[in-house]
Parts: C-alpha cells; sequence; structure tokens
C-alpha cells in the first residue's frame, strides 16, 4: 500500500537527478516546477537546497541516499499517487457523462460550496481540456450551472509558453515609464535601497510591452466621488499597459513600507503628538521612516478593469527564497498573455452572439410582421362579413315589418274602410311601408366599410393593433396558433 511517506515517480525521478549532479536537461523541462518539488524534498530532508535564482543548487542527502537504495532493493515501497487535479476530475467527469454535466450553482454564503465555473475555466487554462475542444458553462437556473465539452476546431487550451525578459542590472536610459516612477518619490511603496532595483524592474517591464506592440505607460489618477482626480495604488498603479482592448496596471511595493507620501505628512502633522491622547488611544501614532521596516522583499500587484479576466487567476508574484522576482517577470508577461487572448475569445464570443441575437431579432420581427399581415387580411375579412350580416339582418326586419304591417292594413281596410277618417290614414300607412320595405327595388351586396383601426380593433386577435406589428418579443406563433395554418 501506499502512503503519504512514499514519494511519486516524479519525485523519484527528481531525486535521481539530484544525486547524478543535476545534469541537463533538468526533468519535466526545468523551471520553476521542479525546484518548488526540490523545496519538498529538502523539507522532507532528502536532499540540500542551497542559494537562489541562477545559482540555484541541490545536493543528495543521506537520507535521501537510502531512499534510492530502498527503491533499488528487493523490496521498493510502492509509489504514491501524485494528487489528482480537481480541474481534471471536472473534465473527467464531463467526458464520463457524455459531454454535459451539471452541477450545483455556488453560494458564497454556504460553507464548503464549490465553484465549479471557475473550476472549468482553470481546467482550460491549465490544458486539461482535449484538443480542439473547449468548456462552455450554462445557467441552468438559479441552483445548477451545466458544463458542456463542445467542438472548437482551432482552439487549443492550456498556458503560453514562457518567453525570456532580461531585466538589466544598468540601465544606461530608462524608458518613460521607469522615469515618471522614480520620479514620482510621494507614490513610492519600497525602500530607497529598493528603489534602484525596483525602477529596474518598471523599465523591463515598459520595455518588453514595448517590443510585443504594447502600449505602456504613466497611469492617469482617476476621478473620486466630487470629481477630483486622485491617485490610489490598487485603482491605478505604478504602471499602465494597453494590449488591444484589454487595459492592465501594476502595483509595485515592498514588505513591511508604507506608502512614502502620506506616511511623511502624517509623520509632520502630528510631531510633537502624545501616544496617551485622547485622539489617539486606539491607533498608532506615525513615527520615523516610511521604509523603516521594509525587509527588501518586492511584489507585483496586477490589476484589470475587466475583472471576470482575473477572476481565480494569478495576480501577484513576489521574492521567495527559491526564486526573486525578476525571474518571474516572464510568467508576468505569460498570464498577461493569457489575459490578453482569453478577452480576445471572450470578445469574439459575444460578438458572434450578438450577431446571433440580432438575426434572431430580425427573424422574430419578420414573423410578427407576416402574422401582423395575416391578421390584418383576416380582420378586414371579418368587417367585410360582419357588416353584411349586419345588413342582411336589417333588411329582413324591414322586410317582416313591412309584411305585418300590410297585414294590419287589411285587416283595417276590411273592417273600417267606409269612414273617411280611416281611409286617410290607410293611405299614409300604406305609402310609409313602401319606403320601409327592402323589397321595393332589387336587392344588392352592400358597399364594404371603412377599415378605421376603429372598426377593425374588434376583429384583431388579442395582442395586435392595426396601427403596426405587436412589438413583444415573445413570437406570435407560440401566442396565436390560430395564425400558423397561412
Amino acid at each position: 500500500m501506499s502512503h503519504r511517506r512514499t514519494l511519486s515517480s516524479h519525485q523519484v525521478d527528481l531525486l535521481r537527478w539530484i544525486g547524478d549532479g543535476c545534469p541537463p536537461p533538468a526533468p519535466g523541462g526545468g523551471g520553476v516546477a521542479y525546484r518548488i518539488s526540490a523545496a519538498a524534498l529538502h523539507r522532507r530532508g532528502l536532499v540540500r537546497v542551497t542559494g537562489r535564482g541562477p545559482a540555484w543548487n541541490a545536493s543528495l542527502a543521506p537520507k535521501g541516499r537510502e531512499y534510492l537504495d530502498q527503491v533499488d532493493g528487493d523490496d521498493p515501497p510502492d509509489a504514491r499517487q501524485a494528487n489528482h487535479s480537481v480541474t481534471q476530475q471536472l473534465v473527467d467527469d464531463v467526458i464520463a457523462a457524455g459531454g454535459s454535466c451539471r452541477f450545483p450553482q455556488q453560494r458564497w454564503h454556504a460553507r464548503g460550496s464549490v465553484d465549479f465555473e471557475r473550476r472549468a475555466r482553470l481546467a482550460e487554462v491549465y490544458g486539461k481540456v482535449p484538443a480542439e475542444k473547449r468548456l462552455v458553462v450554462r445557467r441552468v437556473s438559479n441552483d445548477e450551472i451545466e458544463v458542456v465539452l463542445e467542438e472548437a476546431p482551432g482552439y487549443v487550451s492550456g498556458r503560453l509558453e514562457v518567453t525570456p525578459v532580461r531585466v538589466p542590472t544598468r540601465v544606461g536610459r530608462y524608458h518613460a515609464a521607469a522615469r515618471w516612477f522614480r520620479e514620482r518619490t510621494e507614490r513610492h511603496e519600497v525602500s530607497r535601497s529598493q528603489l534602484a532595483r525596483a525602477t529596474r524592474l518598471i523599465h523591463a517591464i515598459a520595455m518588453e510591452a514595448d517590443r510585443r506592440g504594447w502600449q505602456p505607460g504613466s497611469p492617469v489618477p482617476s476621478r473620486n466621488g466630487y470629481g477630483r482626480q486622485t491617485w490610489t495604488a490598487t485603482k491605478d498603479g505604478h504602471l499602465r499597459v494597453s494590449a488591444g482592448a484589454e487595459h492592465f496596471w501594476f502595483r509595485l511595493k515592498e514588505e513591511g513600507v508604507h506608502m512614502r507620501g502620506p506616511w511623511e505628512d502624517d509623520v509632520r502633522r502630528y510631531r510633537g503628538t502624545s501616544a496617551d491622547s485622547w485622539w489617539h488611544r486606539d491607533r498608532p501614532i506615525p513615527r520615523g521612516a516610511y521604509d523603516a521596516a521594509g525587509n527588501g522583499k518586492l511584489q507585483i500587484e496586477l490589476h484589470t478593469d475587466r475583472a471576470w479576466i482575473a477572476h481565480g487567476r494569478q495576480r501577484h508574484w513576489s521574492d521567495r527564497a527559491s526564486w526573486t522576482l525578476e525571474e518571474r517577470i516572464p510568467d508576468l508577461f505569460r498570464e498577461l498573455a493569457e489575459r490578453v487572448e482569453e478577452g480576445r475569445r471572450h470578445d469574439e464570443e459575444k460578438r458572434i452572439a450578438n450577431q446571433g441575437a440580432a438575426e434572431e431579432a430580425r427573424r422574430v420581427a419578420e414573423e410578427r410582421q407576416r402574422q401582423w399581415q395575416i391578421a390584418m387580411e383576416r380582420a378586414r375579412d371579418a368587417l367585410i362579413e360582419s357588416d353584411r350580416a349586419m345588413a342582411l339582418q336589417r333588411q329582413a326586419e324591414a322586410w317582416h315589418t313591412a309584411t305585418l304591417l300590410r297585414r294590419y292594413c287589411d285587416a283595417v281596410q276590411a273592417n273600417y274602410g267606409d269612414r273617411a277618417e280611416t281611409v286617410d290614414w290607410l293611405r299614409w300607412a300604406r305609402s310609409y311601408i313602401t319606403t320601409i320595405d327592402p323589397l321595393r327595388e332589387p336587392p344588392r351586396t352592400p358597399d364594404p366599410p371603412d377599415p378605421t383601426p376603429e372598426a377593425l380593433a374588434p376583429h384583431l386577435p388579442k395582442g395586435f393593433s392595426a396601427n403596426g406589428p405587436p412589438v413583444s418579443t415573445y413570437s406570435p406563433r407560440g401566442r396565436w396558433p390560430a395564425l400558423d395554418g397561412d
């Protein structure tokens, strides 16, 4: 049985490589990853690591030699299985489910809730997705998301290659952005002893950005709620870089160092103030130099104006025991290039989606227009039919009335036709009956009525108007199925 005290096959290969004197090439292509693994072996007492950066070196410890002897012996320890990546597990689950799998939506207030959407994005970043495929995350409901593995010819996931970036030890003429950084002393967050090094880092970043065709420059102060320009380290940074549609800014600071301008202003303001004063009883009074607590470890923070690109990605690079910040500048530019590519990909997908939405809107509008024309034609026909039916009913009622009145006049004539007053009344009555009798002339089809909006309105389906097609985004096909017969 394997257990935590044994090493993985990769760690055993690294241990052999160190025992052979670290000959090139390094396991796994070298780089920072194998140095991190060597540091883990150092903490176990299997190897000794000395130096840092280019001067890094490792040698086999007696305990490491004993472990290799056990591996080469008659009863070697079982190799420990390497930790399984959660991003790889997500891809495996999607593939096992047939290319589509549902996961619970992350709840920030729920303890232990997993952000599967972020895992899907990181699976693409770290090359866990099969070639020419991509993961698409769709929101099914407020409680579920769906991760779909789609075909994407030409789509290559994974991290870009690291391109070397040289940070010079001496600079004859600094880049304009580096000069701006050096001259704005009130915005420094590095000690005076590290200022030259920090300026060279800014210079190297600006020069590499120029080489890539990006636009580096000094930050433009943002405006506060009162419309005044105010510079802040997190919102404006010490260096801005524009790469196409993406805008980045960098903050360069040193551990233990305060921002020089505000700190020195507070030192002057509270000079001579007692620490026992009522105003400062709960907070320290600024005293001494702004960089008195600096430890020489520099850190670069990366910020962007499109937060969704930065979600779940690395944005800090610092000095460590195994490397210097100068060695991590290539990784910083790889991160920038990946964010630029991810932003370009997102914009292209959004453009295609907008085109599809516009085409769908045009199709729906044409369908609404077609349905409206059908409804208008039917409404005109219904108006004519209704008008003819009403005319026919009026004629029948008039004929019935005239027939009834003639029978009445005949009865009057039979009973009182010899009286003078009755004769005059019957003469007027028969003349009136002639005027209301529709059969006094041959009947004909009445003229069609004027199709005014008011006249057509009762004959139109609900939601339609005679003034134009309905503006609802719902498809008329679903709302008025009676119109689909044409």
